[in-house]
């Protein structure tokens, strides 16, 4: 399966390190503010209430992507919810979080180079390795 297009909001916070040219016709959402959409509830409610303000401050969160964001709080919560009751590994539901997690850029490796207008590297921070 080959892997999803870099969201543009994502190169433009890693300082385009391709340097290919950005989109010049993607579709320009209005900002969203962190408010969760009303059929949210238990566990997918509390994962939106901690990652949609960290979309919103980088810049992130939009009226486009609210129900991808949801949808990414629901299957983690219910993965959770499966875990925590014993139940087997559902690797699906590992699958679906996995490429959602990729679009929000909340993986590990679409974090890399990623860096926030204006802030600057936590020198205090412990690093892999010491």
């Amino acid at each position: 399966m080959a892997n999803p297009r870099t969201p543009t909001a994502l190169r433009i916070l890693a300082g385009n390190p391709a340097n290919r040219p950005l989109p010049a016709s993607e579709p320009v959402f209005e900002p969203l503010d962190t408010t969760a959409p009303d059929w949210l509830t238990g566990g997918a409610l509390e994962r939106w209430n901690v990652l949609a303000p960290a979309l919103e401050v980088n810049g992130m969160l939009n009226v486009g992507n609210r129900d991808a964001l949801a949808t990414y709080c629901m299957v983690l919560a219910e993965f959770v919810r499966k875990v925590q009751d014993g139940e087997d590994c559902d690797l699906k539901l590992v699958q679906q979080i996995r490429m959602l997690a990729r679009e929000f850029g909340f993986t590990p490796s679409s974090q890399a180079g990623v860096v926030a207008p204006g802030k600057k590297q936590d020198e205090t921070k412990k690093r892999f390795f010491g």
